[in-house]
């Protein structure tokens, strides 16, 4: 029944794979004696069926005890493993639970890497879901250096004309789009639709997430007719390929709904609000950022449409929702609790801190004196800094007398290291770079900090480090200078 199962999934068909997967599952539970690997096999082709079909909490239900399964009959670091953790974290990140998305799409990389090496398809697959992960937390450029790797791996991997590439470079550009880098987008959304085509014809679901946002490109360049025709096909092909209640049908209706509202034809934005709203409620939940998005659009269809009461509850809604997002900054980019590995020169994980939040703590021995990780994020001049400084939620790290760098942005993961007055690391800068350096050997498990030496005049910041000789503030003496 796996056999049919997979045969069915390579002929698109979901809803008989699914069917043939659950017959297996099944089976396998009442099998004497019990195959645990068998069982876990199927249940994580069952949770890949689902989450392909848009149904991402039974997915997640699946996946769960598909990984504890692949554990009990395979250890927690065998490739059986990382299968199902991969699929869990896509779902966690349609979900938008991307603090749970993220550590769990790293152990599924620190497995891969381990066993197969950097250079592999697999290794392509985790960084390329690393790169979608940032992309919906909101941080693009966070997001763009794993997704520049999947490309580079996958092209060594697979060659150039593969469509596992195409997918790479389809997810790259849509990173690249959202820092308005529509150049680079535009051609590499060009080429993944021309290998598409040839690979698997003009009518599949792949080619229609290419068209979605190259349209949003063509928008944000002004050229709405061509967006609007290019939204549309999308719209159509995902209906045909993934069913009307699919969350990626939901995704390009709230596009058309936008770019409607940008052109003045309101009756059509607020039917395609409609479509949107029903799929997120139905399929994401009721709280879903995704649903908060189209909210907002929907309130501005209403205020337009002279019904300003509907129009402020529904905006009231909509920002009770994007209110939740565990942001890293005002601008309510997602924590996705993440390291980069291109960044690092040990292994790293990001985890719950009994110091602030989250975390960075050492998954091996680190000696001291040696680099440990660099501290990357987006350079932004002193004024600029200024207006984003939040005492509560700052990732600004000084470079120099001009310059700051803003982890919260493009950061490597560095960013979430907490201070401590008896540190394990301490700043080093040179040749614009920064480098977080242990200062003596940190144990395996261990929490990284560093001391923040916030300036003496700035408002008092409160420490909450737990060390010996904490000075119940994150400021410096006032008669400290370094």
């Amino acid at each position: 029944m796996i056999r049919e199962g997979d045969a069915q999934l390579d002929a698109g068909n979901f809803a008989a794979a699914e069917r043939q997967y659950r017959q297996a599952v099944a089976a396998l539970r009442r099998a004497r004696p019990r195959s645990l690997k068998a069982l876990a096999r199927a249940l994580g082709r069952l949770g890949h069926v689902q989450q392909k079909r848009g149904r991402y909490l039974d997915a997640e239900r699946t996946l769960i005890e598909a990984v504890r399964l692949s554990e009990q009959a395979s250890g927690p670091t065998s490739l059986e493993v990382a299968t199902p953790l991969n699929e869990l974290g896509v779902c966690y990140k349609y979900l938008a639970r991307f603090a749970e998305a993220g550590p769990i799409y790293q152990r599924a990389l620190a497995i891969i890497e381990r066993r197969v090496g950097h250079v592999h398809p697999d290794t392509a697959s985790l960084y390329h879901n690393l790169g979608g992960l940032e992309h919906a937390a909101g941080n693009w450029a966070r997001g763009e250096p794993f997704a520049r790797e999947s490309v580079r791996i996958r092209i060594r991997t697979r060659g150039r004309g593969h469509p596992e590439v195409a997918s790479d470079m389809a997810a790259l550009a849509a990173l690249l789009d959202q820092q308005r880098k529509f150049d680079e987008a535009e051609r590499l959304y060009t080429r993944a639709i021309a290998i598409y085509e040839r690979a698997f014809g003009l009518e599949h679901g792949e080619i229609a997430v290419c068209l979605n946002n190259l349209a949003a490109v063509h928008q944000a360049r002004g050229r709405p007719a061509q967006a609007e025709a290019m939204y549309r096909r999308a719209l159509a092909l995902e209906t045909t390929c993934l069913g009307a209640d699919h969350p990626k049908v939901g995704f390009c209706a709230n596009n058309l709904a936008a770019l409607m509202l940008k052109r003045g034809r309101l009756d059509e934005a607020e039917g395609f609000c409609r479509q949107a709203m029903t799929i997120f409620r139905k399929q994401l939940g009721p709280r879903h950022p995704n649903l908060g998005v189209c909210l907002e659009n929907y309130a501005e269809v209403l205020r337009r449409t002279r019904r300003g009461k509907a129009a402020a509850a529904c905006a009231r809604r909509a920002a009770r929702i994007l209110g939740r997002v565990d942001a890293v900054n005002d601008e309510s980019v997602g924590i996705t609790a993440t390291i980069n590995p291109l960044f690092a020169r040990f292994r790293l994980a990001v985890q719950p801190s009994h110091i602030h939040r989250v975390g960075v703590f050492a998954e091996e021995a680190i000696p001291g004196g040696q680099r440990v990780i660099e501290y990357t994020g987006e350079h932004i001049a002193r004024r600029e800094s200024r207006r984003r400084w939040n005492p509560k939620r700052s990732y600004l790290f000084y470079l120099d007398s001009y310059w700051r760098i803003d982890g919260a942005i493009g950061g490597s993961g560095a960013e979430y290291i907490n201070h401590s007055c008896e540190p394990n690391l301490r700043a080093w800068i040179g040749r614009g770079r920064i480098w977080h350096l242990s200062k003596r050997r940190i144990a395996r498990g261990e929490e990284l900090s560093l001391d923040y030496k916030y300036d003496w005049d700035l408002a008092t910041m409160p420490c909450h480090c737990g060390a010996r000789t904490c000075r119940g503030t994150m400021n410096r003496p006032r008669q400290a200078r370094n």
